[in-house]
């Protein structure tokens, strides 16, 4: 079950630490998180792509930790007794819980494309690992901190160093992407193959996930506003009022449609279905003209069931258009079973949209 509070908005219980501790030999020696991808460092990648997603980050690393102060990250050493991956895990353990955090995030340090929604995905009450493509991850973890004793009783007892046996040991989940964002780069094939995946990809499309009952039309108007101000094409839908008095209001010619119907005095609204005609209308018509991006106000209950809007959005990720969508906690699993998976979460702020939208960098 995905935790609520990793949802809608940044977690302030969450601490990160990325395992620097690999020796790049097949890669000619050094650090292997300093490994170049399309002239970025692994590392610089990693540390760009995590800090928006918890409240602080540090690296375990073995040798000078002076080499990485160019990162301004603190540095942890392994705890005495143990060794391998599993050392790494023990000290973001030991670390967390001397930081006051209640889970922490760990994270191998040669992956470079991790998502960006990494921590929401795998948050939950227990312990969980990423897997894709057939295969699990068992480095890249959430841990709650309660399971520090039982981890070095674990490593101690049986001089473990690997990782799954753990994750098998104390029940992790495993958490599945639909595609494969965990490339490791341990030897030239695999840097070759992270140099063709650095090129630009189509970008996913994005949920702002908000409580049950939440609304961001504000943010959702004020974003798209931006975009315009500076020659994006926006189309498609957003809503203004709630309830009997809601809106959808076109972003390309300003048309207010109003969504709901009265069924009579003393009685209760419904959708107005020649409303969702125009409403689809609208959408159909930026896919039509190929807008740099497709706003729809919300994957409301229509949508789950597959009807309201929902053809509209499979019709524009079918076209490889970016498309927006907000959707509430209670519908979080049908959206990503709409969308396969393929998709990104974002909390409900600003900044969380401008790294969605903004392209990768290369340099």
């Amino acid at each position: 079950m995905i935790d609520p509070a990793l949802l809608v908005s940044r977690p302030s219980s969450v601490g990160g630490v990325i395992l620097a501790g690999g020796e790049a030999r097949r890669l000619g020696g050094g650090d292997k998180g300093r490994t170049e991808i399309a002239g970025r460092s692994i590392l610089a990648r990693q540390i760009e792509i995590l800090t928006p997603q918890l409240a602080v980050l540090a690296l375990n690393a073995k040798g000078a930790p002076e080499r990485f102060a160019d990162t301004g990250l603190p540095v942890l050493v392994d705890p005495p007794g143990a060794a391998g991956p599993l050392a790494g895990v023990l000290a973001a353990l030991d670390w967390a819980e001397a930081m006051g955090f209640s889970r922490v995030l760990t994270v191998p340090c040669d992956v470079p494309f991790l998502p960006r929604d990494l921590v929401m995905r795998l948050g939950g009450s227990g312990p969980a690992i990423a897997a894709s493509a057939g295969r699990t991850h068992p480095v890249i973890g959430l841990w709650p901190v309660e399971l520090r004793a039982a981890l070095r009783r674990f490593v101690i007892e049986t001089g473990e160093r690997r990782a799954q046996a753990w994750a098998k040991h104390c029940g992790a989940v495993t958490i599945e992407w639909p595609d494969d964002p965990f490339l490791n780069v341990n030897d030239p094939a695999g840097q070759a193959a992270a140099e063709r995946q650095a090129e630009p990809a189509p970008r996913k499309p994005a949920a702002l996930v908000l409580p049950s009952g939440g609304t961001a039309q504000d943010l959702v108007e004020d974003f798209a506003a931006e975009l315009r101000k500076n020659g994006i094409h926006v189309g498609g839908l957003i809503q203004r009022g709630r309830k009997s008095e809601a809106v959808l209001v076109a972003l390309d010619d300003g048309t207010q449609l109003p969504i709901m119907q009265k069924l009579g005095q003393g009685s209760s609204c419904a959708v107005d279905g020649g409303a969702v005609a125009e409403a689809s209308a609208v959408v159909r018509r930026a896919i039509r003209r190929r807008d740099d991006l497709i706003v729809i106000n919300k994957f409301g209950p229509l949508e789950a069931d597959r009807s309201g809007l929902a053809a509209e959005m499979m019709e524009a990720m079918a076209e490889g258009l970016p498309l927006l969508t907000t959707v509430t906690l209670d519908r979080i699993e049908s959206w990503l079973a709409f969308t396969g998976g393929w998709c990104e979460l974002l909390p409900a702020e600003h900044e969380a949209l401008w790294r969605w939208w903004a392209p990768p960098r290369t340099e």
